[in-house]
């Protein structure tokens, strides 16, 4: 037997629909009620947006309506305090799609002007058409699991834009500096920056038995070739003479992006460890959701998806989930033309990061992706960036899978087919 949810609906004909378009310090209002037009603007502040609305309900009631809707199009965070001012007072909440409006803007009045009269009508109309989107309350754990988890984000995007800057001082003041980029951040990296600052004319100035000793004693497990090679590109670098000066702004510039590097590092860490805190906490709600799986994912990435995805409880099927990410296919195709299928990208940009980001260390060779992969490259010639993104559809679905069998990974069952996985299972 098969099971299907039906979403609520909202009976219309007692609700009247007030459409807004937003603004950063104003709002733009206009509703209709049995043939009158109202339109006004306003502040966008809490106590100026109550007093609206509330006089608008008090319309509404006069004319035999029992409550608002409130619809805008989403414009960052400048919606946030009309939406919980709307919710607060007990009205409904609704968004209508930015590309929706723009398309509809032109079919309604033939032209492709806009205008702020102009925008709060054409969301009347794709109102009235019910052509809206839920707003959907996730609850706090997984909001603050998403807001952690765009921090992590920006913080990730900071530590490698520091890490370019740094690479990119590096060889200015340390033209002849050899070892690759991630040493100067291992325990032996870390231990040149304090003592010598990454500045091959202090240790030129130490001579070679000093700086040894100190390198030694700062970075006990350093190596006797590391300490030569990086001697001798010191002694290099040494040579193309510069002014004292400039040498010393340099070098407290790379001081300036090493503690600044530092202090990202320490925020991401600590950022991980709030969200897989609140990862367990969920657990303890939701039996159903995975416990963190070697060579599959880890409890931090774990976090991170929740994040993205909110309850999965909330989403019937795989498809929406698929939607909500913006993997699902967009086909072009009229007449005897027929284009490629790409990816719509109309969701969660960062959601579809975070999924790369799980995906892959699992296409490696060997690994569970590793195959699959590898064949679409090596057989089929697809390149790279598409192969990825199958990967990455695969897996929202499978992951999904995963939460709504509530079971222990399977990696005999993660590749076959229900039809195919039941006689096996029943024969073992």
């Amino acid at each position: 037997m098969k099971i299907t949810r039906t979403a609520q609906k909202i009976n219309l004909n007692n609700v009247v629909d007030i459409s807004v378009d937003v603004h950063k310090h104003t709002l733009c209002f206009f509703f209709e009620i049995d043939g009158k037009e109202f339109s006004d603007t306003c502040q966008n502040r809490t106590i100026i947006i109550e007093k609206r609305l509330l006089d608008y309900h008090k319309i509404a009631v006069e004319h035999g309506r029992t409550s608002l809707r409130i619809i805008c199009e989403p414009t960052g965070q400048y919606q946030n305090s009309l939406f919980r001012t709307a919710r607060r007072l007990g009205f409904f909440t609704n968004y209508v799609n930015a590309e929706a409006v723009a398309k509809f803007r032109v079919v309604e009045s033939n032209d492709s002007n806009k205008t702020d009269k102009k925008d709060p009508r054409v969301i009347n109309t794709l109102g009235k058409l019910n052509k809206v989107i839920k707003l959907r309350l996730i609850g706090e754990e997984y909001l603050m699991l998403r807001k952690l988890n765009k921090i992590y984000d920006e913080c990730d995007v900071t530590i490698t834009s520091l890490r370019c800057r740094i690479s990119k001082l590096l060889v200015e003041l340390f033209c002849d500096y050899s070892f690759e980029k991630d040493f100067l951040y291992s325990n032996s990296g870390i231990a040149l920056i304090e003592e010598y600052g990454c500045n091959p004319y202090r240790i030129v100035a130490d001579g070679h038995d000093i700086f040894c000793r100190r390198m030694k004693k700062a970075a006990p497990r350093i190596m006797t070739a590391s300490l030569k090679r990086l001697w001798d590109d010191a002694s290099s670098s040494a040579l193309n003479e510069m002014p004292p000066g400039y040498i010393e702004v340099l070098q407290s510039y790379f001081y300036d992006l090493m503690a600044d590097y530092l202090q990202q590092v320490e925020r991401k860490d600590r950022i991980t460890a709030q969200m897989i805190e609140i990862l367990n906490r969920l657990r303890a709600q939701d039996p159903k959701i995975p416990p963190p799986t070697p060579k599959v994912i880890s409890d931090k990435n774990l976090a991170r998806f929740l994040g993205e995805t909110g309850p999965l409880i909330d989403f019937a099927h795989w498809r929406q989930l698929m939607r909500y990410a913006g993997l699902s296919l967009r086909t072009r195709q009229s007449g005897t033309f027929q284009g490629q299928d790409k990816i719509s990208k109309k969701g969660r940009r960062l959601f579809r990061k975070v999924l790369h980001v799980i995906a892959l260390p699992l296409v490696k060779h060997g690994c569970l992706y590793g195959e699959v992969y590898h064949k679409k490259k090596d057989e089929t010639k697809m390149p790279g960036n598409k192969a990825m993104t199958v990967v990455s559809r695969n897996l929202l679905r499978k992951l999904f899978g995963w939460y709504q069998s509530g079971k222990a990974f399977d990696e005999q069952r993660f590749f076959t087919c229900k039809s195919q996985y039941k006689p096996l299972a029943e024969a073992a």
